[in-house]
């Protein structure tokens, strides 16, 4: 289910495809069980207290990365504070890095959504 939701979010953002907002109200309630907090309270903590939430879950690594992924879809839907719109986008991709470098598995559509989120 994780990994549906993070690549529904990927093919959105790789194509510059919005999401319908009944879609991303599906995605967004998926995301927040997996979590354990509503997506939107990533927009006010650290990314360091993400990772310390799943210091001891089995499954760490698909929850940073759902996290990364949905502080990117809030960073392209934050057009009124462009500021606020490139922290959303740095945390992000910070995120991503971090499953990409500590993380068990290696994913190559992570790698090039990093690389083409890097550009921007």
């Amino acid at each position: 289910m994780i990994q549906q939701v993070i690549s529904a979010i990927v093919e959105a953002l790789l194509h510059r495809k919005p999401i319908r907002k009944q879609e991303w109200e599906e995605y967004d309630g998926i995301a927040r069980q997996i979590l354990g907090f509503p997506t939107e309270e990533l927009k006010t903590i650290d990314i360091r207290e993400v990772l310390r939430r799943y210091d001891d879950d089995k499954d760490r690594m698909d929850k940073i990365e759902l996290a990364a992924m949905a502080l990117l879809k809030i960073a392209d839907d934050t057009e009124s504070d462009p500021i606020l719109k490139a922290k959303f986008h740095q945390e992000g991709v910070e995120l991503l890095e971090y499953v990409q470098q500590h993380g068990h598995t290696y994913s190559l559509q992570r790698e090039m959504l990093i690389a083409m989120l890097k550009k921007f």
